[in-house]
């Protein structure tokens, strides 16, 4: 029995008829493997694990919108420096995720930051009102630099009371 060079004699040796059989089954495999990874997203959900300033500043633009309500609380008096600045070294996922569907959702803080803004631009008139006192304002103020979600239910409350405030 001859043997081609470098092969034993007793190896196996695929026939020209098993080819196609065995190309198919290499192709499978690697279809199979190239499938058993994340889907799309749980792709994107984990982008969203990244620090919110380092998203914003990739241009994605939910991100870039609750950076900017962080700066808007910041210049409101809301926020600190330190507090807005560790905010955004948050992971984006605290303030942002997708659902199943793969849309954009404010969760958690997010939403939270959303009711602090939309309260910032209410508060001169709920002043004037005498809906709320300078006292209350202020514990407010304090309160959002420990409890951001204690704030923004604090905020709510307040708005509920104005007179013809949506609810």
């Amino acid at each position: 029995m001859s043997t081609s060079v470098g092969v034993p004699a007793h190896a196996p040796r695929l026939r020209v008829r098993q080819w196609p059989g065995a190309l198919a089954l290499s192709l499978a495999c690697a279809l199979a493997l190239a499938g058993c990874g994340a889907n799309k997203v749980e792709r994107e959900r984990s982008v969203f694990e990244r620090p919110l300033a380092a998203l914003a500043d990739s241009g994605q633009v939910e991100a870039m919108r609750v950076v900017a309500d962080i700066e808007v609380l910041r210049a409101n008096g809301l926020f600190s420096d330190s507090l807005a600045n560790s905010l955004t070294m948050m992971p984006a996922s605290v303030y942002i995720q997708l659902d199943d569907q793969g849309r954009l959702a404010r969760t958690g803080k997010g939403a939270d930051l959303i009711t602090l803004v939309e309260y910032t631009a209410a508060e001169p008139m709920l002043l004037k009102e005498k809906v709320v006192t300078g006292v209350q304002v202020a514990e407010l103020r304090r309160m959002a630099l420990d409890n951001i979600a204690a704030a923004a239910e604090m905020a709510t409350s307040f708005r509920a009371r104005q007179s013809g405030a949506p609810n």
